[in-house]
């Protein structure tokens, strides 16, 4: 079948045995470590956030994110893993690339990277923002073909033989929002620094070697707050009003589509009537469209308020419309106030050839909240893989509470 197929079905296997008593409550709680807080913070109610986050492809991103974080864990009181615990009982049933990719899962750790190169459909270089270093090349198809250079991202990158790849979980990081975190980073290893140190000095058997980083052992501790700085950037974002946009003539901006039947055989004639009126400009010779321009006396130059947005003919000249003949007279204009002035234009000009008109509108608003929740396409591939675990931890029933931070440090109560 492949690597792929296997490390798919290893994570599958690793996902179900989650599910398995002794681990679902540690699951639970690593992920109220990621959410409680955020939830708190910008004050959103748990069936908001389901209907925000959950139900759109954010969710699945941060399933992979947060599961990935779980697998990384030693859980107290136990100090156990569950990769550990997994492989130990269960990792016959694995081939050799799954249980080393699991392996290298369980002693991962989530950083920022700003991409520095791309060469689309192969690999891309990275930087890491949080523990420095030279850049690395990461070999990754489907990512690369989005991707363009000084993206910043949160991801694992895994290291077979010097070989450098993605996990599945990542998270694209607006710059605004990863100078956020990177300031929340810098803050939370000081005060990790001084723990420490501290520990150190009052248990001078605690001051054992260690086979990771001091900043490598701060990331692992640290992963809830990259969530918690994303998810407070796209939920203040999704809460913030949109400003008033108007166009040209000042109107409220409103996109409308006003359709006009006409009786069968009566396209030529419409026309006709349109070509000989100077207000309305065909499109093309073999097209039946056309731009409708405002008259001389109706242009203004500054929109009297809100902010300005329009259409323009050769960037120059504005439009207040454009109008399509096909099996119905279809006008388009962006306000209310255009769609009433056009239908009676176009009453006028045509008279008895069209019908009443119809009108269908749409908002800034509606646009823009379709586009808030669009993810780049090879991010809705990764979302789906862990959609359905995800929609289950968030309904099922807590145990306990535990919440995050935002500087990485975890507090329970309960």
């Amino acid at each position: 079948m492949g690597k792929r197929h296997d490390i798919d079905k290893a994570v599958r296997n690793m996902k179900n045995w989650a599910d398995r008593p002794e681990w679902s409550d540690e699951l639970s709680i690593v992920f109220d470590a990621h959410f409680a807080a955020v939830r708190k913070h910008v004050d959103i109610s748990p069936g908001e956030f389901h209907q925000n986050i959950v139900e759109s492809d954010y969710g699945g991103m941060l399933f992979g994110i947060v599961f990935e974080d779980f697998l990384s864990q030693n859980l107290s009181p136990s100090n156990k893993n569950i990769v550990d615990d997994y492989l130990a009982r269960r990792g016959w049933r694995e081939s050799v690339v799954s249980r080393r990719y699991l392996q290298q899962l369980r002693n991962s750790v989530l950083s920022l990277y700003e991409v520095t190169q791309v060469f689309p459909g192969k690999h891309c270089e990275l930087t890491d923002l949080v523990r420095g270093g030279k850049a690395i090349r990461v070999h990754e198809n489907m990512g690369t073909l989005n991707m363009v250079k000084w993206d910043r991202i949160a991801a694992r990158v895994l290291n077979t033989n010097g070989k450098y790849t993605f996990s599945g979980g990542i998270l694209p990081f607006p710059h605004e929002a990863s100078q956020e975190l990177l300031s929340v980073l810098t803050k939370s290893r000081k005060r990790f620094r001084r723990r420490r140190s501290r520990i150190s000095d009052t248990n001078p058997k605690a001051n054992l070697p260690s086979p990771e980083s001091p900043d490598d052992l701060f990331l692992r501790d640290a992963c809830p707050a990259f969530t918690a700085v994303w998810l407070v950037h796209i939920l203040e974002q999704m809460q913030a009003p949109l400003p008033e946009i108007v166009n040209r003539d000042g109107a409220s901006l409103v996109f409308c589509e006003t359709r006009f039947p006409f009786l069968k055989g009566k396209a030529a004639d419409i026309a006709g009537r349109l070509d000989a009126a100077a207000e309305w400009n065909r499109s093309g010779p073999q097209e039946d469209a056309w731009i409708w321009l405002p008259e001389p006396k109706a242009i203004c130059e500054e929109p009297p308020g809100g902010m300005g947005f329009d259409t323009s003919l050769e960037g120059q000249r504005p439009i207040s419309g454009t109008l399509e003949l096909k099996d119905v007279l279809t006008l388009f204009t962006n306000s209310l106030e255009r769609a009433e002035r056009g239908t009676d234009v176009l009453r006028e000009l045509l008279d008895n050839l069209i019908g009443p008109a119809l009108s269908m509108l749409q908002t800034p608003s509606i646009r823009e909240s379709r586009r808030r929740l669009s993810i780049t396409h090879w991010i809705s591939i990764t979302a789906k893989f862990w959609m359905n675990p995800f929609q289950r931890l968030v309904t099922r029933p807590r145990g306990k509470v535990q919440g995050t931070k935002l500087g990485g440090e975890k507090s329970s109560s309960g």
